[in-house]
């Protein structure tokens, strides 16, 4: 999936670049807000079995980019985002038991550094903390018990920005979040959590 959101992100910028009318001075600062759908697939991991599922991610964001007069961009950004993804895993403590995770709000703060290979697109990379909200649920078989906890991890992304205005873009982006072991009902489950996301934003930069 990321390979495939990548090498789109990229055709998309550069096939853009020359193609789309905008303002011929790009450079200075503006604020960033928009609405984000994508693709949202968490992944939990024990003892070297892991197991995935896939689901629809829906969100808002909000930013401020400075670019350079050489085309170089510095970005800060927040994000707000929920799924409904749920996995679960078997047989992690004892026979026959089961575990299940279930994803919820995902809150995102980082930042970013791209730089503008054609006048209408943005090539990018962004990294920062990610804390998401998840459910577990434990049936050992003689009876069910659960947990709600948020924890925190490191996101890491790439994507491209298409110009479609002086005032609007759209961007592609594909982004890897790592959040440890699960802790559940206060102990370290040992039940690795991460997430692969590819998303797209309609952004409005003001």
């Amino acid at each position: 999936m990321k390979l495939a959101i990548l090498a789109g992100a990229v055709a998309a910028v550069t096939l853009a670049s020359p193609a789309l009318a905008q303002e011929d001075r790009t450079a200075g600062g503006k604020f960033i807000a928009g609405a984000i759908v994508g693709l949202d697939s968490v992944e939990t991991e024990f003892d070297g079995i892991s197991e995935s599922e896939e689901d629809v991610v829906l969100g808002l964001t909000a930013g401020y980019d400075y670019e350079t007069e050489s085309g170089i961009v510095f970005g800060i950004e927040a994000e707000y985002t929920d799924s409904s993804v749920g996995v679960s895993a078997t047989d992690f403590d004892v026979p026959g038991d089961r575990v299940s995770v279930n994803a919820g709000r995902d809150l995102y703060v980082g930042g970013r550094l791209g730089f503008r290979p054609g006048r209408n697109g943005i090539l990018y990379v962004k990294a920062g903390y990610t804390d998401a909200s998840i459910e577990g649920e434990y049936d050992d078989g003689t009876g069910e018990i659960s947990d709600e906890v948020s924890f925190g991890g490191v996101r890491l992304g790439a994507g491209g920005e298409i110009d479609l205005s002086s005032n609007y873009a759209i961007r592609l982006e594909y982004r890897y979040s790592d959040y440890g072991n699960l802790e559940l009902f206060g102990t370290d489950t040992g039940l690795g959590v991460s997430r692969n996301q590819g998303i797209i934003t309609l952004l409005g930069k003001f």
